[in-house]
């Protein structure tokens, strides 16, 4: 990630510029010609060209790139913006993978340790990431970021204590156990060839103490 991170004085146009762009033809160079076109005639707009370089909608020559085309496309424009912030912003979703979710003011003291500025740009820096990933989509690329879910095993009937008859056979007992992160194993136990009954229940009671149970 660049240190050197854009941001833009006063928010209040920048979704509405992000909007506008989807309105807007293609242009040839994204400028503040443009921008006056589109109705954005401040200075304090200015900043957004360096914020959209930032986030690769343009080149250094400000002329539209790939993902500048596909965010023209309102169905998917707020899912393109997703994925151009968390590529643009790496480093801090790196350091929170919710980054996405936090206020500007929680945010601020990332940006100063990271870019070295004071408390007043860092909020600046910190409202105008706000303000992006307010508007954008992150929901499918947390679907993407989820693990697959493990197939669960069938259930286990309950233990029984082994009968006479049990007890000359040498069958292997399987558990399956389930922990907390959502791992499944299996504990196969091979059992004695034993009359005494009483060797079976501490094997089952010496198992039942281990796993906690």
């Amino acid at each position: 990630m660049d240190t050197d991170v854009p941001y833009i004085a006063s928010i209040k146009n920048l979704i509405p510029i992000l909007e506008a762009i989807q309105k807007a033809a293609l242009p040839d160079a994204f400028n503040m010609d443009f921008l006056k076109d589109m109705g954005f005639a401040s200075s304090n707009d200015r900043p957004v060209i360096k914020l959209f370089k930032f986030l690769g909608f343009l080149d250094s020559s400000n002329r539209p790139q790939t993902p500048y085309r596909e965010f023209m496309d309102s169905t998917k424009a707020k899912t393109v913006l997703a994925v151009r912030v968390r590529a643009a912003y790496d480093d801090l979703f790196k350091a929170d993978k919710t980054a996405n979710t936090k206020t500007a003011q929680s945010l601020k003291g990332w940006f100063k340790t990271k870019t070295g500025v004071g408390d007043a740009v860092a909020v600046k820096m910190a409202t105008t990431f706000r303000a992006l990933a307010q508007y954008a989509d992150f929901s499918a690329q947390a679907a993407e970021e989820l693990p697959a879910r493990m197939t669960p095993e069938p259930e286990q009937e309950p233990e029984q204590e082994p009968s006479k008859d049990a007890t000359t056979k040498h069958h292997a007992k399987a558990r399956t156990v389930e922990t907390n992160f959502g791992l499944v194993y299996r504990i196969e136990i091979h059992l004695p060839d034993t009359q005494n009954l009483d060797t079976y229940r501490a094997i089952f009671r010496a198992i039942r103490e281990e796993l906690g149970e």
